[in-house]
């Protein structure tokens, strides 16, 4: 099994589909630097979603998408917990909530969504996994007033299984003759 490497979003924005408290500075989120996406509460509450997309993967044609991890390096003052952490395909916010209800930590940490075999909940190609509007979304809840949320980094590594060229003679043994195995690679035999 092959993955495409951790990728980082070249967009980012808030999304009210969820919630009520917006992100500022989405963008920094875009690279672990230590600059944030930041939601603060003046009052328990849940955040809008804070949208990722176009990673710009280049999974080949024909591979077979094996599981999905989305990372998020996130920390917070107060008492921040995930609210819903959701797969963007095609556009749309969908697939099994990766919600875990887990209490975020005071100093900057990953927290890790899905793994190499979940694909939540949907069937994918390389062209989903490919497109620009390929993504995800994360909400948080705030439990306590003046409690604030703040995300460094995104990214999102696809695991997959390539298509690929198969050498051929690896179908034959080493009993095979020459001539046995260069006619089965429809090459000439001198």
């Amino acid at each position: 099994m092959a993955d495409s490497g951790a990728l980082s979003p070249a967009t980012t924005a808030d999304d009210t589909t969820i919630g009520s408290i917006a992100w500022t500075n989405p963008n920094n989120s875009q690279s672990s630097n230590d600059s944030y996406a930041v939601a603060d509460f003046g009052y328990s509450n849940a955040s809008y979603y804070l949208k990722a997309t176009n990673f710009g993967f280049a999974i080949p044609t024909g591979a077979t998408i094996n599981g999905i991890v989305v990372e998020v390096e996130r920390k917070k003052t107060g008492l921040i917990i995930d609210n819903s952490i959701k797969i963007v395909k095609g556009g749309v916010i969908g697939g099994t909530e990766q919600n875990a209800s887990a209490a975020w930590p005071a100093g900057d940490t990953y927290a890790t969504f899905g793994s190499s075999t979940n694909l939540w909940g949907l069937t994918w190609t390389p062209a989903d996994i490919n497109a620009s509007n390929f993504g995800m979304v994360i909400s948080c809840a705030s439990l306590l007033a003046n409690s604030i949320a703040y995300i460094d980094h995104i990214r999102i590594t696809v695991y997959y299984t390539d298509a690929g060229f198969t050498n051929p003679t690896n179908a034959f043994s080493s009993n095979d003759s020459y001539t046995t195995v260069m006619q089965a690679q429809h090459i000439p035999v001198l």
